[in-house]
């Protein structure tokens, strides 16, 4: 859901009306009054139950969706190089992101949205071209496809970060 972006005078009016009349965040009492503020804020059942599972558990959807796609992208990355030719990065993420097991993962941490596939080749280009992406692309965290030998960073370097 997003969220509509306010003025910065609107948001010094309510830190301004928090000093002055108290917080405006509503006293739950029982579960059926959570429900009803869950319902004013149209906020769904799975998406209440996500975001508290992301904030409760020890368990990090988001780190583990991370790394996922990034698997994913290293995998297909070295597809490629076995075949002799590495795609520009944009097209190896839309071919990730169009494959039936990408859509089904997203579907199994995100049942309470909906896949699309522009804004995922997007987020998924974020992910590896910014720097906090690319601090999870080095040695011990990629395995080779449908084994449990590691991928040496030599191979890494040369599939990620091609030399032009």
């Amino acid at each position: 859901m997003a969220r509509k972006k306010r003025e910065p005078k609107e948001i010094a009016q309510y830190i301004q009306d928090t000093f002055e009349y108290g917080s405006d965040v509503p006293k739950i009492k029982s579960w059926d009054n959570l429900v009803d503020h869950l319902k004013k804020l149209k906020v769904t059942y799975g998406e209440a139950y996500r975001m508290i599972q992301e904030k409760m558990s020890n368990d990090t959807i988001r780190f583990n969706w991370k790394m996922v796609r990034l698997t994913a992208y290293v995998w297909e990355r070295i597809k490629e190089d076995k075949a002799g030719y590495l795609k520009p990065k944009i097209d190896t993420i839309r071919e990730v992101v169009s494959k039936n097991t990408f859509e089904a993962l997203f579907m199994g941490y995100y049942r309470d949205l909906e896949f699309d596939f522009e804004r995922e080749v997007k987020l998924l280009n974020k992910l590896i071209t910014e720097k906090n992406g690319q601090d999870y692309m080095v040695e011990g965290y990629y395995l080779y496809e449908n084994t449990h030998k590691t991928i040496p960073k030599e191979h890494l370097k040369a599939v990620l970060f091609p030399k032009k």
